[in-house]
């Protein structure tokens, strides 16, 4: 039976599967293939944190390794090393726990020591790195990954790749060993490139027949012709686009006659010329459903399998100026590809089957109103019965009727882009959504029970100052819907796509590019100091702007959202178990102290996730984020166990610090709310009047 080795590559935030191998591999498998999958963001990841390897960071840094860093935050990391080998375990054990998943605060605590974990082995390196998973990033100072020259460069550096080790000891010879006719290397973002081209290079030197594809590698299918290095060092072939009917083809020629250009969505080197295929596009109706057999599911970042699903291929809408979806959406003559919801439902019932999966991501890019409705019917007797959550473009479709329904077949989070509530913003860049029917959209939303995130941004091509701050001013005055743990939202720079449509239009609308930025053979965006908005705001407005906008937003959404990150998680995988669990049940943590004079009272604990230093009169707390020093006596007030009102802890806090007597309870809430969004102290509410869901009133039964 012909072998084939797929592969995932680090680096992500491994919260769950990828969808692209487990549909490559139930292609394959029903085919006759054998096929051994490998998801090596995960292994990586684990691979790292083990207590070893983890030690040998610690000591390398401790030793001197490192200078490169920022000195506070390497002061901090040596600080946080001490006993880190043990927090992580205890992280991955809270994070793996079906209760300890579910408290917020050791859930955050379990991020916090993951990230410091992850940033000391960076830190650590022998070179100047940053990897981390949030942000999600793997760069290599010096070198800029969308530059092939580079690549071919920091690939040929083992120094360079944290990963390493782990693949010399341990992939390498498992992939040998299996003796597979191809490997196939799955690309789906851009901190992927640096070790996903580490791993291609070094399989090929072993001698295998390496493929790259994944929505990354497609986006360069037309510049492919001109990059014949790549195909020397990294690759035998590309597929780009869709690849089920592409590697049935290639591996029926790799076993006959060799003659690729047969093999559909193909790039390949021959006699030093890099030659192109015909497109074919898949029936996404006729696929089967993904098969996740063989991945590490248990190991991934939550406690229960969180597994993507297909319901459709590419955005039904696809004309917004600033997105390269469209440019990607032109391989088929049909923007939209839905497949039946009778395949879908019957997907979600056989993962749950084979795989005890209850939660899933509908991976389409854009959801409609009107084809999640038609899902919902579809499952019948099943409905709620599953959890799900996906994007969708905020439509006058979701009506509270339609929001009921779709609640009710367990749509728990939908990701809207709002992009601006500016609505001459939104027409500019062709979004086709009408600010005024914003507002009822998300009502609908969070009457059914429907949590949702909002993406926004500022400095489009000739924005000016008036417009972003309305966007500013939507989140201020929809405070009252948006304003609930299970919601989220960001304001982020615009960045500029050069496949997307106002790069195209880059002259008529003054934006400035550096010739520079265009040479690099792989380029998928620009920085911000390699364009110019000549009738916008500047990058450095920009940057202001944004400073003050999150300013604003945290003190307005300080009960739940002032900290490094939310205290309910916003990612997809993690929103959905949490909108599941805490579907019925209180929710009863907070990032500010309880404001209502009833006497509630609250428990304050230093974060797990932090360490202390000193044992007089001052505390030195350390999180990954910030350090403060505490009073001895406002230390031990912090790390008492006890529940307490706002009274009692405003009286302990003036005892410990008299000169503040004066106006006490807000000085107190002030120090607290400081000291929460450095991720040093965490509140947990124990009143259950206090605990209660934050909800808007809805119809009954509006929730199944």
């Amino acid at each position: 039976m012909t072998k084939v080795t797929l592969i995932f590559p680090p680096a992500t935030d491994p919260r769950g599967p990828h969808l692209a191998l487990p549909s490559l591999t139930a292609w394959l498998r029903q085919c006759g293939i054998e096929v051994v999958q490998l998801d090596l963001d995960i292994e990586g990841l684990h691979a790292l944190l083990r207590t070893d390897r983890l030690d040998e960071a610690i000591q390398r840094l401790r030793s001197g390794v490192g200078t490169h860093v920022d000195p506070g935050l390497r002061t901090a990391l040596l600080r946080l090393s001490e006993g880190l080998a043990e927090r992580v375990k205890d992280a991955l054990a809270t994070i793996h726990d079906p209760l300890g998943f579910f408290n917020a605060n050791d859930f955050n605590a379990a991020r916090d020591t993951l990230d410091t974990a992850v940033a000391v082995i960076s830190s650590a390196a022998p070179v100047m790195l940053s990897y981390s998973l949030d942000p999600i990033r793997y760069d290599v100072h010096g070198y800029n990954p969308q530059r092939l020259r580079d690549l071919l460069q920091v690939s040929a550096s083992p120094q360079s790749n944290l990963f390493h080790d782990f693949w010399e000891e341990e992939v390498l010879p498992r992939v040998d060993a299996g003796n597979p006719a191809l490997v196939g290397i799955s690309l789906a973002n851009r901190q992927q490139l640096v070790p996903g081209l580490c791993l291609a290079r070094r399989l090929k030197e072993r001698g295998h027949f390496v493929v790259l594809g994944g929505t990354l590698i497609s986006k360069f299918a037309d510049d492919l012709a001109r990059r014949p290095e790549l195909f020397e060092v990294f690759a035998d072939g590309v597929v780009v686009f869709e690849g089920e009917t592409a590697l049935m083809e290639l591996i029926g020629q790799l076993e006959g006659g060799r003659d690729f250009s047969r093999v559909p969505n193909f790039r390949y080197l021959e006699k030093g010329v890099v030659h192109a295929t015909t497109t074919h596009v898949e029936d996404v109706d006729a696929l089967p459903t993904p098969d996740f057999a063989g991945l590490p599911l248990g190991d991934y970042l939550v406690p229960h399998p969180v597994l993507p699903v297909l319901s459709g291929k590419s955005c039904y809408y696809s004309r917004c100026r600033f997105c390269d979806i469209p440019h990607i959406n032109r391989v088929s003559r049909r923007r939209y590809r839905r497949r039946s919801p009778e395949k879908v439902v019957a997907d979600v019932r056989r993962l749950e089957e084979r795989f005890g999966a209850r939660h899933f991501v509908i991976t389409d890019e854009s959801l409609s109103p009107e084809s999640l409705c038609t899902l919902a019917e579809a499952f019948g007797p099943d409905l709620g019965r599953y959890s799900f959550t996906g994007y969708a473009r905020l439509e006058p479709g979701f009506t509270p009727d339609a929001c009921r329904r779709i609640a009710a077949m367990g749509m728990r989070k939908l990701f809207f882009g709002l992009e601006s509530a500016a609505q001459r913003t939104l027409d500019h860049m062709h979004k086709g959504t009408r600010v005024s029917a914003v507002p009822s959209i998300l009502r609908a939303c969070r009457e059914a029970g429907i949590d949702f995130h909002l993406f926004s941004m500022i400095g489009l091509p000739e924005e000016d100052e008036a417009s972003a701050r309305e966007t500013l001013a939507f989140f201020l005055d929809q405070r009252e819907v948006i304003d609930h743990p299970g919601n989220s939202f960001d304001i982020h720079r615009f960045g500029l796509d050069v496949r997307a449509r106002y790069f195209a239009d880059r002259e008529q609308l003054g934006l400035h590019v550096d010739p520079e930025a265009l040479r690099r053979e792989l380029v998928l965006s620009l920085t911000p100091d390699e364009w110019r908005n000549t009738r916008g705001l500047s990058q450095e407005r920009i940057g202001e702007l944004l400073e003050e906008f999150n300013f604003e937003l945290g003190r307005a959404y300080v009960r739940h959202h002032n900290g490094p990150r939310p205290i309910w998680p916003p990612f997809e995988e993690h929103s959905v178990l949490y909108g599941d669990h805490f579907r019925k049940r209180p929710f009863p943590y907070a990032t500010m102290l309880p404001v209502d004079g009833k006497g509630a009272r609250c428990f304050l604990r230093l974060s797990p996730a932090c360490v202390r230093q000193g044992s007089g009169r001052v505390v030195t707390v350390t999180s990954y984020w910030s350090t403060a020093d505490l009073p001895a006596p406002l230390y031990r007030s912090f790390a008492d166990p006890r529940a307490r009102t706002v009274r009692e802890l405003v009286s302990e806090c003036v005892a410990a610090r008299p000169d503040q007597l004066a106006h006490a309870e807000p000085v107190v809430r002030e120090l607290v709310m400081d000291l929460v969004g450095k991720g040093l102290l965490q509140i947990e509410l124990a009143d259950e009047d206090v605990c209660a869901p934050i909800t808007l009133p809805g119809p009954a039964g509006a929730s199944p």
